[in-house]
């Protein structure tokens, strides 16, 4: 045992130079520093905006704490085959479609880098509807327009990308394969 202890008489362990002592030191500006104002919880969501939650009706006619998810779309784990869920799944489109009033797709889907939609402008007060196809650069969204839903070219050029994206193929290289489908196949001879 050592006898380096600052207390005489007292042993110590370990010599523990003596450190200094900090001072706090007062800023003014900090106190000037106003945080900024949080609008509150009112302000930002309204449970009224979001209408009344539908429960399930018990067969005695009372209200149950279960929500009822009958307008949800089915689940595919609710179905023994896949040939079920996909007659579930019309069964439940034809139900709702009369209920959407506006497109329900993304616009750029968070998983896909490069996909087909169809969109539609408005001229005259008429809505012609488009496909094209769109890909992300970045955070930047390209677009290839393909034509009218109506026409038979444009079906056929929109089936051609779904074909390439489902191969694997860049999106470059069907911005490519859709510029040359544009592109007259041979040049007109000079005579």
């Amino acid at each position: 045992m050592k006898h380096n202890s600052d207390v005489p008489g007292q042993l110590a362990l370990f010599a523990i130079a003596p450190t200094e002592i900090r001072t706090t030191v007062h800023d003014p500006y900090w106190d000037e520093v106003v945080a900024p104002e949080h609008p509150q919880p009112e302000e930002r969501w309204n449970p009224a905006d979001f209408g009344e939650v539908p429960h399930k009706l018990e067969n005695d006619g009372q209200l149950s704490i279960f929500y009822d998810d009958s307008q949800e779309p089915p689940d595919p784990d609710d179905y023994k085959n896949l040939d079920d869920y996909h007659r579930a799944w019309a069964e439940w489109e034809i139900l709702v479609r009369a209920q959407v009033t506006s497109s329900t797709k993304k616009v750029a889907p968070e998983h896909n880098t490069h996909w087909v939609e169809k969109y539609w402008v408005n001229r005259n007060n008429n809505r012609y509807w488009y496909f094209r196809y769109c890909w992300m650069l970045g955070r930047k969204k390209k677009r290839i327009h393909l034509g009218s839903v109506d026409s038979i070219i444009a079906k056929r050029k929109k089936a051609d990308v779904e074909v390439w994206i489902g191969d694997g193929l860049a999106p470059v290289e069907i911005e490519k394969l859709i510029r040359q489908q544009r592109s007259p196949q041979s040049p007109m001879p000079n005579i």
